[in-house]
């Protein structure tokens, strides 16, 4: 076999993997990427890029159809669904060619195919496509390998009607109806989409309440508003397996499990009893050349968290254990129809003194502007030092909103004030619900 020799070798492109990559080379590593798929993982092309891509194709629909709001008179054409998908796809093919360049830049090679270790340094690449089957050397290696949809035991994802949401993405048709097993984030944003382009979407979650870890009020209101939209939202439910026969696509989003195939066990690296890896606040593995990032660590499996990882990583790989992981405040959003959003302190819980404000967005003025009065803002401050702790949102823009909302709680604000926040604005929201907690919002009426 030919052997390539590297300073730094990451397995996987995704966000984890890219950025601990393009760090590393900014370094002064010589570095290289091994990508089964495709260039971009799971976020690009079948998680956060593509899923987003069709709410907001749902979205601009809405927005033609209530375009007389604003006295403009508009007719919607027919919607074609694979016309919005061929888009969809033109974007992804885009975003992942300029990803390339930036390797490219950096002198990062790309080696196609599938990695198994060998050894502490040495990964055998095997592309079946190409008949090619080599070997790499690095001094030091990065695993980003991501994960995979999980599939109930007896069940096996067929792609044609027992679908993942990989194979979601890629549907040209709406179907007549779909049953969405799981009520997380997965499944309540695929309700929304493919609820809002016609199909008649029933979704149903184990658990008492969707989104069993997220606020109560937040997985309410989102079970109200999917409600409203024709989604029919069944919950506590245990059988939802067993009648699946008047459904003419079953989309199974109940998790995700570690992508395998990488020998991890025989090379002795530590994992849990899931499969994933387990890491140290340096994404160091219990062997010291190695280190992982991203979902395959299991922590958040959140993209944005996986590019901080990769940086961190790359810096401690190279120049010694330096930098940790920080999970002090981590934002999450739900792109449901409007979305949602929640961030809070990682100690929230130990809070005994905690009080709460609440902005209906029904009195903000940029949201009556907007046509977007659906919703609120939910803030969660410490009663003795008068500091905010966490902030749920839900309403439009909350996606945006969220990364003020965050900066907030990063910075160890003792307050927020008003001159701070711009009118109109959604973000002053923030302001509003704190300043709720101590009756002092003057945009709401009195209590």
């Amino acid at each position: 076999m030919n052997l390539h020799e590297y300073d730094v070798v990451v397995i996987g492109s995704g966000p984890g993997g890219f950025s601990a990559a393009v760090r590393a080379a900014q370094i002064g590593a010589k570095v290289a990427i091994i990508e089964r798929l495709f260039i971009g993982g799971t976020c690009l092309n079948c998680g956060c890029i593509p899923t987003k891509f069709l709410w907001k194709s749902l979205k601009v629909k809405k927005e033609i159809q209530g375009s007389y709001r604003y006295g403009i008179k508009s007719i919607l054409e027919p919607i074609v669904f694979e016309n919005i998908i061929n888009k969809k796809n033109k974007n992804i093919t885009s975003i992942r060619s300029g990803m390339k360049i930036i390797l490219s830049s950096y002198n990062i090679n790309i080696f196609e195919g599938s990695a198994i270790f060998k050894n502490k340094n040495v990964l055998i690449i095997s592309n079946n496509e190409k008949n090619e089957k080599f070997e790499i050397y690095a001094d030091k290696i990065i695993i980003a390998s991501g994960t995979k949809p999980l599939i109930k035991n007896g069940f096996t994802f067929d792609g044609v009607r027992i679908i993942n949401s990989t194979d979601a993405l890629n549907l040209k048709k709406i179907p007549k109806n779909m049953l969405i097993i799981g009520g997380g984030v997965v499944g309540i944003e695929m309700a929304t989409i493919f609820s809002g382009f016609g199909c008649h979407v029933t979704l149903v979650e184990r658990a008492n309440f969707l989104l069993p870890n997220e606020d109560y009020e937040i997985s309410e209101e989102i079970s109200k508003n999917l409600s409203r939209q024709g989604i029919e939202v069944i919950t506590a439910c245990t059988n939802a397996f067993d009648d699946i026969g008047e459904y003419e696509k079953i989309l199974i989003a109940i998790g995700r499990v570690p992508n395998d195939g990488l020998n991890l066990r025989d090379l002795g690296i530590n994992i849990t009893d899931s499969g994933f890896i387990k890491t140290n606040e340096f994404c160091q593995t219990n062997i010291s050349n190695i280190y992982s990032v991203g979902d395959i660590t299991g922590k958040n499996l959140l993209a944005y968290s996986a590019q901080h990882e990769g940086v961190v990583a790359a810096e401690n790989i190279i120049k010694g254990n330096k930098f940790s992981i920080s999970n002090f405040a981590i934002p999450q959003v739900i792109f449901a129809m409007p979305q949602s959003a929640s961030v809070k302190v990682l100690d929230f819980e130990k809070y005994k003194n905690v009080i709460f404000g609440k902005f209906p967005f029904a009195s903000s003025g940029r949201a009556f502007i907007e046509n977007e009065r659906t919703g609120f803002v939910k803030c969660g401050i410490d009663k003795l030092t008068k500091k905010p702790l966490a902030f749920w949102i839900i309403g439009a823009y909350s996606d945006e909103i969220i990364n003020t909302a965050s900066q907030i709680l990063k910075s160890g604000m003792g307050h927020i004030s008003r001159e701070t926040m711009f009118h109109p604005s959604f973000s002053e929201s923030l302001l509003n619900a704190y300043e709720d907690a101590f009756g002092k919002c003057v945009d709401v009426i009195k209590k």
